[in-house]
């Protein structure tokens, strides 16, 4: 696909204009510079060609965190890819030097330039542009990416300047997305990285990695192409305590997008620190997960320096097998809701058992798409009914006429009772744990919807496959109630008067 960068200072509005374009909120947007540091990247369809259109950070920005040379490095690498560069500038503030450095580093590249003046709410505000023609890129075209002022016209002006007659009419649909979430600093972006290593050779760097907390803000996916199918990893920003997120807009929204991004996703790769304890954050990403019904592996990074600090420790140095099976006991402690999840030890930093991450995610979606006979869950539901049934209550006997799937991605079941207050939460609980292990779903969540009987009181219809003498089930009869002396002799008074 042909490759468009959108470049520019700090805070002209290079995340906005890639919304606009894109008709999506995908980049954050903030009223501050620096806010955006990876490249941010998506396919995107223009005069029936698809290109990828990229949105980089400010150049020339001063990060307090010592991310500039970093962010410069991204910027570099998407001006070197592009074949067409939109250089924004803000008819605000008017010409800067920040944008004559930008001029000047363009000059020498080979790709085409479009100047785009943004902010431009009004015809007034379009006139203060022309002072930006002497940077050598033609009269600018003023827009506002905000309210979407003079969008079509610059959509137009692009088609013109890129050569669409290589780009595909059609691209891939991703077999899968993969989310990548945890608390700051647990290693996300070195292991989108080291996958980008792994499918793209040395040298790949995706997104910033750096030992500053943070680093990431935007969610950013990263396509791979793995065995001829597309994959789409997605790099989110690290999860912190609920009070930060109170008196900072940017972890507020960076949090929400990585919500977003489980949302999204197939699959989930929540990454635990082994060198840390597993802390709010991380219990309560894997919540969301479990209320979302995603299926999650459990990554463990930096493996190696936590064997390293576990055997400086006084005693016998354990097995790494032992070690293993230790912490894996302890997450399980911890995050009781994810105890059928699997477990994975990693080092990503070095790239170790990073390929198996990337095979599990693979297994752990093959596995949610599965679909059961009727017959086969009906078999599972019934061994499971007889090994606990549900608790009774007074004048009710618990009955269920038959399962059956009707999803995937969670595999969702559905099941027929009389009483659905006879199944409460527990039992339920009790039945998705049974399930999975009696079902090909041993890591998978499951969701279970229990209904009762239809409007005219039958059990319903089942599908074409159950079987409905599987519980060996019995039309209810009616109950008599045994009538009050009062009640009998006011029903034989307005017998006797009805005859009269």
């Amino acid at each position: 696909m042909p490759v468009i960068a959108i470049v520019g200072r700090p805070n002209v509005g290079k995340s906005s204009l890639l919304n606009a374009l894109i008709g999506k909120r995908i980049s954050i947007v903030q009223d501050m510079p620096g806010v955006t540091r990876d490249r941010v990247s998506l396919p995107w369809q223009i005069a029936g060609k698809w290109v990828e259109l990229v949105d980089t950070g400010g150049y020339g920005f001063i990060d307090e965190q010592g991310l500039t040379e970093h962010i410069k490095h991204q910027i570099e690498i998407a001006m070197a890819r592009a074949d067409l560069i939109l250089f924004l500038v803000d008819c605000t503030a008017g010409r800067t030097a920040g944008d004559e450095q930008i001029a000047q580093l363009l000059r020498k590249m080979s790709a085409k330039v479009i100047l785009v003046a943004n902010k431009a709410d009004n015809a007034k505000l379009e006139t203060v542009t022309t002072d930006f023609a002497r940077m050598g890129f033609g009269t600018p075209i003023g827009v506002s990416a905000i309210s979407r002022r003079q969008i079509d016209p610059l959509i137009e002006q692009i088609v013109q300047a890129v050569d669409l007659s290589n780009a595909p009419t059609d691209i891939p649909t991703p077999q899968m997305y993969v989310a990548i979430v945890g608390k700051r600093n647990a290693g996300k972006s070195t292991l989108v990285n080291a996958i980008a290593k792994l499918f793209e050779g040395d040298g790949a760097e995706r997104v910033i990695v750096s030992e500053v907390p943070g680093t990431t803000r935007d969610s950013v996916d990263v396509r791979f192409e793995k065995d001829g199918k597309t994959l789409v990893v997605i790099d989110t920003a690290g999860v912190r305590k609920k009070r930060h997120m109170v008196t900072n807009d940017i972890e507020f929204y960076s949090f929400h997008r990585a919500e977003r991004s489980i949302r999204r996703a197939d699959v989930v790769l929540q990454l635990i620190d082994a060198t840390e304890d597993v802390s709010e954050p991380d219990k309560k990403l894997a919540s969301y997960i479990v209320e979302q019904h995603k299926p999650v592996l459990l990554v463990v990074n930096k493996w190696d320096a936590a064997k390293a600090i576990k055997n400086q420790q006084p005693g016998v140095p354990m097995r790494d097998e032992d070690l293993m099976e230790k912490f894996g006991d302890y997450l399980n402690k911890a995050l009781r809701h994810l105890d059928y999840a699997p477990i994975a030890f990693i080092t990503a930093k070095e790239g170790k058992n990073v390929q198996a991450v990337v095979d599990m995610a693979q297994h752990l979606f093959k596995q949610a798409n599965l679909r059961v006979t009727t017959s086969k869950l009906n078999e599972a539901l019934k061994q499971a009914l007889n090994e606990r049934a549900p608790a009774t209550r007074k004048g009710q006997r618990p009955k269920v006429y038959y399962a059956t799937q009707i999803d995937v991605s969670p595999p969702t079941i559905v099941l027929k009772v009389n009483h659905v207050e006879n199944f409460p939460t527990m039992y339920q609980r009790y039945l998705i744990n049974r399930l999975r292990e009696l079902l090909p779903y041993a890591e998978v969540p499951i969701r279970l919807h229990v209904r009762g009987k239809d409007a005219r009181g039958g059990p319903g219809k089942p599908a074409p496959d159950a079987k409905r003498d599987e519980f060996k089930v019995e039309p209810e009869r009616p109950v008599k109630r045994k009538l009050s002396r009062n009640a009998a002799r006011s029903k034989v008074m307005k017998s006797r008067t009805r005859r009269k």
